[in-house]
């Protein structure tokens, strides 16, 4: 599967669009398209995460909050509420370690369930 950040399906005004890249038990690599103004609402994860803005700029809140511009990352530790807000149109990578199968996050963005 290829993918390409200048993909303009990514993006949608209506909602936040979610791509799963790569999904096995050991990690799990989503891709957020968001246009200006959209987010993903305040939440946690029970695996370590890494969030990394490939296109735009996003502002993430944790217990503090920053601006990430395309080329920054941050890694978040299991169980860190956050949440995230387009501040310009956006894509941000997300990769998940262990895939988060059975907690919130999963439901959040439409994680295949594994039975």
């Amino acid at each position: 599967m290829t993918s390409n950040v200048d993909d303009r399906t990514l993006y949608h005004p209506d909602h936040l669009v979610v791509r799963h890249l790569y999904d096995l038990d050991h990690m799990a690599l989503v891709w957020f398209g968001f246009m200006t103004g959209q987010s993903l609402r305040d939440h946690q994860t029970s695996s370590e995460a890494v969030i990394q803005v490939l296109k735009g700029e996003i502002r993430l809140v944790t217990a503090s909050e920053q601006r990430l511009q395309a080329g920054q990352a941050v890694k978040l530790e299991p169980n860190q509420r956050h949440a995230l807000t387009a501040t310009q149109e956006a894509l941000v990578q997300l990769i998940l370690v262990p895939h988060p199968r059975y907690h919130s996050l999963a439901k959040e963005i439409d994680l295949p369930s594994h039975n």
